[in-house]
Formats: structure tokens, sequence, C-alpha cells
């Protein structure tokens, strides 16, 4: 293969001249790969917009729920008798509770002073409340733990357990779910017949520790009976955990708690504004600097600018109470940033005729605003809606880019080979009339 080496023969500084004529060459590759990165910069501008809208349409979606403006808080007034919580379910109102009674699951003990001898194996029938026994076998010559591990393993509604009392150790044999219905019967046979016991009539070697008992309460006046101490079910969106007995009647106190709804329409406020101070910051110009924002002019942005502030331009037609957001405290600035009058809102969400929950969710014939502005905010997100429209030419774009400056790249390697060609040609035939003229001038000075 032939070495090249442009510029020997002529001393021309080829490689320096063949670099500027293709950085000429490269000034239009330059452009299109600008141009392309402009691009890059709107579909990731688009994409911190569509994550700002999608928190914004979240935020409507809180407000257009019922339990949003309905959530309750309750009240104990003995917390040591027992705790209380509420749903949005449950109605307001005070309740005297009157508890006599706690749920307890039965515990039955081995003796505390003799070790059972179980030399001898046999089995125990375990029958819990009025079901089926269930059979416990050991062999001969088991261990207490060896009973222990068979009854936790029989899945038979109780759980085993060994305690060392200082003198014996003991087996106790607890019912796995509280109240009078978990009670359980134990039958042994052959070397376990000592373990029999029946809660009914309790006898022989094994002792009670606790009677399996259901939990006895009063709710204004009305007894009540659960086998659990959780109390669920008793009223309506309310649970009563109980603790121990109480002394009296005490009374339990559901109230409204505002502060779920409070929250939600701060929340709704946060990210209104952030969407709307991204925006501002993406279409920006700066006069001074002769800076814009990168979706500056972008005709698809100013749709969304505008379709989100219309939201809230007119009052809703066909609510009974509150029909515009300054009836809840809530201003547009002239930024276009919302703003939350804490006090208004909470005098608002206080007075039942504002109905401050339909003026967001609507009334089931109209839509409230967050119900409007998160079903306009999905339909710009949808797939054939406004922004992924405008994201999807984006994209197209790109790859149209991509295209252009892979052809011109081609174009600009065949450019480089021709003038590395014609240089190359311009070396030689230099180099042919410098050697030429050595020999003429040799030859004249022969003369």
């Amino acid at each position: 293969m032939a070495i090249s080496a442009a510029g020997v023969g002529s001393g021309l500084d080829v490689g320096s001249i063949l670099n500027q004529l293709m950085a000429v060459e490269r000034q239009p590759l330059s452009r299109l790969q600008e141009q392309q990165k402009s691009y890059q910069s709107k579909l990731s501008a688009f994409g911190q917009l569509q994550s700002a809208m999608s928190k914004l349409q979240d935020a409507a979606t809180a407000l257009t729920k019922s339990s949003t403006f309905s959530a309750t808080t309750a009240s104990a007034g003995d917390t040591k008798a027992f705790t209380v919580s509420s749903t949005a379910s449950a109605q307001t109102g005070s309740y005297n509770i009157e508890v006599s009674q706690l749920a307890r699951a039965q515990r039955t003990a081995t003796s505390a002073t003799t070790a059972p001898d179980l030399s001898g194996g046999g089995s125990i029938d375990i029958t819990l409340g009025t079901g089926t026994p269930k059979t416990i076998n050991l062999a001969a010559g088991g261990t207490l733990q060896d009973l222990r591990d068979a009854i936790n393993a029989a899945d038979a509604g109780v759980s085993a357990q060994i305690v060392n009392n200082g003198t014996v150790n003991q087996l106790v044999i607890s019912s796995k779910e509280t109240g009078a219905a978990s009670a359980f019967k134990l039958e042994g046979f052959g070397g376990l017949s000592e373990f029999s016991f029946d809660p009914a009539a309790p006898a022989g070697d094994m002792v009670s520790v606790q009677q399996a008992k259901d939990a006895k309460l009063s709710i204004d006046g009305l007894a009540i009976t659960r086998s659990s101490n959780t109390v669920s079910d008793a009223i309506e969106g309310v649970t009563l955990t109980l603790a121990k007995p109480t002394e009296s009647e005490t009374t339990m106190t559901v109230a409204r708690n505002d502060e779920t709804a409070k929250k939600a329409i701060d929340d709704f406020a946060k990210a209104y504004n952030e969407l709307n101070s991204l925006i501002r910051s993406q279409t920006s110009y700066n006069a001074e600097t002769k800076k814009a924002g990168t979706l500056n002019g972008d005709t698809g942005v100013r749709s969304i600018q505008s379709q989100l502030r219309g939201v809230f331009s007119n009052p809703i037609s066909g609510l009974s109470g509150a029909t515009m957001l300054s009836d809840a405290g809530i201003s547009i600035r002239t930024d276009g940033s919302m703003s939350v009058d804490s006090t208004k809102l909470a005098s608002a969400l206080a007075d039942p005729s504002k109905k401050i929950a339909e003026l967001f969710a609507g009334n089931g014939t109209v839509d409230g605003f967050a119900k409007t502005l998160e079903t306009r905010i999905k339909d710009m997100l949808a797939t054939d809606g406004l922004l992924t429209s405008r994201t999807d030419g984006i994209n197209r774009t790109i790859k149209s880019f991509d295209s252009r400056i892979e052809a011109f790249e081609l174009r600009l390697e065949k450019v480089q080979a021709r003038y590395s060609a014609q240089f190359t040609a311009l070396d030689a035939a230099m180099s042919s009339m410098s050697t030429t003229s050595a020999y003429l001038t040799q030859q004249l000075a022969n003369l």
C-alpha cells in the first residue's frame, strides 16, 4: 500500500488547509445539530409540563371525593378505658359509653407445682367452641416441648407455650381468638389423661388461668356484646378499642374534621402554582438579555395555559351554595398564581350553606371547579390530547433531524475525500515541477 504524505512534495500545510475547508463545510451541520438540540430541550420542557399537570390532576381528583369534605374526628372521655377512631361515614354527635367487661381468650395450664408425666405418651382431643375435635398425638418418651410443638402445628384454634414459674415448666394453652365462642375443651387419653379440662366444669390437674369472655358495653343505654375488644360495627364509621372497664358512663364525641379538606385545597393551590410558575418560566422573554424561555411562543403551551385559567374565570351556575372560588377564600393573582385565605376558607367549610364540597366536585348535575379541571387535564394528557400531540410532533422533528444529520455527515465524508484527492494531486504536480526546476537550474549552471 502506498504511503500518502500530502504536502511533502509541495511544502504546503495541506492538513491545516483541509481542516479549514472542512470547518466551513461543517457549518450547516452545526446549525442542524443546534436546531435538533433546541427541539430536544422543548421535549424535555414538555416532559416537565406533563409531570406538573399530572400532579395538579391528582390534587384536583382529591377534591372531587366526598370523603375529603366529610372527614370526622372522634375523641373518648376516658382514653384509659377505650380509644376511638372514625371515618367519613360517621355521624357527628355525642354518645354515652360504658364498658363493663373486656373480651378475653381462654388460658389453661398444667400444674404450677408438679411437672406432668409424659413418659407413656397418648393423645389429646381439642374442641374449640362447638367445632369438631382435633387430635394431638404424642409418642411414648415425648417431651413437653414435643407436645407444645404438636399443638401449635395442629391448627386447632389454640396455641401452646412453655412458661417456667421458678418451680416447674408449665404448658399454657390459649385460644387464638377472644370471646366466649373461642372457649376450648381438652380430653386426654392414655398417658395424657391428666391434660383433660372442661371450662364448664374445671377439675383435675389442669387449671384455669383465664376464662373465655365476650366484651360487654353499653352505648346510649343499649347493651352490646362482641367477641373482640375492637368494636367496629356498633356505630357506623366508628371503631372502639376497649382497654379496661369504665367506672361509669363516659362520653365519646364525633366531630367534623375540616383539616383534611384544608390540606387538600392547599395541596391543590400548591400544585396549580407550581404549574403556573413552570409555564411562566418556560415561556418568558428577557428583553435586556434577549433570551427567551424554551417554550416561548409555543402555541400549544399558550393553549394549555388559556384552558386552565378559563376553568376559574366564571361562576358555576346550577350550584345552590358557593359558585366562585372566592366564596371559599381562594383568589387568582395578577401573575396567574392561586392564593388561599385560610381564615375565609375555614369559615366557608364550617358553613353548611356554602356547600364547599359541591363547589369543587359538583352536585351530580353540574361539575365543580376541581372536577372540570380534572377532566380538562385528563383530555390534554390523553393519547390523542393536546400535550401528546405536541410531543409526538416534536419527536418526529427530532427523528427527521437524525436522518438529515446522518445524510449530511455522509456528504462531508465524500467532500473530505475529494479535497484530499485534489490536494494529493496538487502536491504531486508541484513536486514534479520542483524536480524539473532543479534539473534545469543545474543544466544552466553547467553551460
